[in-house]
């Protein structure tokens, strides 16, 4: 069956999608290097903060693409998909035990493992950009093959155990958000939770 989605939820996940879109587009003009350059060095507290509004993105995306796909139902595959740069779940499909990535042709449809920031402490007090260059081309794949997620989010969504965990995420709840994102961060995810639940019935 297909979710109905409420019009609030309609207009609040376009917004945060462009959001979401320009803001990467916006990262990656800023920290990709110029051809034949190595990755940028930062410094560590700015880092942090990108990986904090990275956290809280790729949440939002997963998110989004749940409901996009609910409102569509879920339906397997139409064949073999393309490899998906962009990890589109937080729970794995089933108990795995994981492979190397060169070996396991599914790693980037299992939850990813905790992360961490790079613990290199130079005398310059800088760290490598090159982490953050490999999420944000991550986020901008699902932007260019828009398609592609959604075909693997749809067969995703057939699977017994479903792609989020019923708790907020921990980006959602950060003290230095504002309230109105806050609220948009928690209508988001109630939206998300009840297209998941309403095609597992």
């Amino acid at each position: 069956m297909n979710f109905p989605v409420p019009q609030f939820a309609t207009d609040l996940i376009r917004r945060w999608w462009d959001g979401v879109c320009d803001a990467v587009d916006q990262f990656l003009a800023i920290y990709t290097p110029a051809d034949g350059e190595a990755p940028l060095r930062i410094p560590r507290s700015e880092a942090r903060s990108v990986n904090a509004a990275l956290d809280m993105f790729e949440a939002v995306i997963r998110r989004i693409l749940v409901v996009m796909c609910a409102e569509l139902g879920p339906t397997p595959a139409p064949g073999p998909l393309a490899p998906l740069l962009f990890c589109i779940e937080e729970a794995p499909s089933a108990p795995v035990i994981r492979q190397p990535r060169e070996v396991d042709p599914d790693y980037c449809l299992k939850a990813p493992p905790e992360r961490a920031l790079h613990t290199d402490s130079p005398s310059d007090g800088l760290v490598s950009s090159a982490r953050l260059l490999k999420r944000l081309a991550a986020l901008a794949h699902v932007f260019d093959n828009g398609q592609l997620y959604l075909d693997a989010m749809c067969a995703r969504l057939c699977a017994h155990l479903k792609p989020l965990r019923a708790e907020l995420p921990a980006p959602f709840t950060a003290a230095s958000l504002p309230e109105s994102q806050a609220a948009d961060l928690r209508n988001i995810h109630q939206v998300s939770l009840s297209a998941q639940a309403y095609n597992s019935s």
